[in-house]
């Protein structure tokens, strides 16, 4: 703009020569044609002062139509200028908010789907990928994104792919479960209104294993307590007999007390597994000394290890070895563990050690030179009432749940528990505490 204002400004000493010009050699006065002259210069830049406003107008207008609304025209001039020039400025000032508001509705929304759990997937009108956030680029493998492809290079499943064609979407849309890339995935598809498809991806492969795990502790817990209650029926009505001799009584009278005790201990096993996982749940955090815990819980042990013939040894390093934790559930947690080796493992020697790892964490192990585990069954022993052999736990009177409760204990202590063993050498349960627990 302000170069054609200069070119304008040069321009005019040019058309005043050419006008004096044309003037002489008609032969007009010289008078006349300075008249003339002049008042064809003064009409020019009348005529530039009134078209230069709206000059600088229409150039501003363009620029704003190209989105830079920073612009702002001089608001100092006077007349309809001034007011022209005041009113697009004003223009400028509310597109400019516009825009930053639109950007930070987007930048919102961006964010927002960025951070949703769900998958989200956007599909153009002719079956193209539009855009797809985080997460489910998570669930296909993504690493970038996949704007622009087909949905058939993405998703093996035919049958996902039709359900996604934007052809085959209705105007309510629908919902359907698929397997996508190893999760089940409820897939709920919506027509836009400008064309295309936005599908969400729900990942409800934990609750569906969560819902199969609570089923399978329902079933489980039954046939547990049915086991004693059947017992305890059937030798309670053998003692409303009245002819049964007495040293029967007795023995039926003391199976009816086993079987009473071993449900007590199944709900109590279970109100401790409720109360490790109520949200929240804390833990005390006492210092404690590993040798002389472990002392106490091999005396507590002493009678069942001597009618067995077996044998308990201890190696802890170093001697004077503590640990920042809670004490009852430590102590409960080497109790089950020995517990559980000498109830389920047909061992003769069964060991605990302790110690520490470079960086600090303390680690406990007790091990036994029993039968072992299968390795295709390690990973299961600390579900509940999981039994490696169900006829054999069941004899010796266990409950299921010793495990299961050493697992959650030390995860609420913020450590880790595993297994390792080998058919035939024996089974070792680590115990990780972090410096702190």
């Amino acid at each position: 703009m302000r170069a054609r204002l200069l070119i304008s400004l040069a321009g005019l000493p040019i058309l005043a020569v050419i006008l004096f010009a044309i003037l002489a050699a008609a032969e007009i006065p010289g008078s006349a044609a300075l008249t003339i002259v002049l008042t064809t210069v003064l009409a020019a830049v009348v005529a530039w002062r009134l078209t230069l406003p709206l000059q600088r107008a229409v150039d501003f207008s363009e620029a704003l139509s190209r989105g830079q609304a920073l612009l702002r025209l001089p608001e100092t001039a006077s007349g309809e200028a001034g007011r022209l020039f005041r009113a697009l400025n004003r223009l400028a000032e509310a597109q400019r908010r516009e825009l930053e508001e639109r950007g930070a509705e987007r930048t919102q929304t961006d964010l927002l789907l960025q951070e949703m759990g769900e998958g989200v997937l956007a599909i153009d009108s002719a079956g193209n990928v539009a855009r797809a956030n985080a997460e489910l680029r998570r669930v296909i493998g993504a690493s970038e994104a996949i704007g622009g492809r087909a949905l058939s290079t993405i998703f093996r499943n035919p049958e996902l792919v039709r359900f996604l064609s934007p052809n085959a979407v209705p105007e309510e849309g629908r919902t359907e479960e698929f397997e996508v890339f190893g999760r089940d995935m409820l897939v709920t598809a919506r027509r836009l209104p400008a064309g295309g498809v936005v599908a969400v991806f729900s990942d409800f492969t934990e609750l569906r294993r969560l819902d199969q795990v609570r089923t399978e502790f329902v079933a489980n817990a039954s046939h547990e307590l049915r086991t004693p209650l059947t017992a305890i029926r059937g030798f309670a009505e053998t003692l409303l007999d009245a002819n049964l001799a007495s040293e029967n009584r007795r023995t039926f009278s003391q199976r009816i007390v086993d079987h009473a005790d071993r449900m007590a201990a199944i709900v109590e096993d279970l109100l401790t597994l409720a109360r490790l996982e109520e949200p929240g749940h804390e833990i005390r955090r006492d210092r404690i000394a590993i040798a002389p815990l472990v002392q106490r819980i091999i005396e507590s042990f002493a009678v069942r290890v001597r009618a067995a013939g077996m044998e308990i040894r201890t190696e802890i390093q170093p001697p004077e070895l503590e640990v920042v934790t809670d004490p009852d559930g430590l102590r409960q947690v080497l109790e089950n563990l020995v517990d559980n080796a000498l109830r389920h493992t047909n061992a003769r020697v069964v060991g605990i050690r302790a110690g520490t790892k470079p960086l600090g964490q303390v680690t406990l192990t007790v091990w036994d030179d029993g039968s072992g585990i299968p390795s295709s069954q390690l990973d299961r022993i600390f579900e509940r009432f999981y039994r490696v052999d169900p006829s054999r736990s069941r004899a010796t009177g266990g409950t299921g749940l010793g495990l299961s409760i050493v697992r959650h204990w030390i995860e609420s202590m913020g450590g880790r528990v595993w297994a390792e063993s080998t058919l035939g050498i024996g089974t070792e349960i680590h115990v990780e505490l972090p410096v702190q627990s």
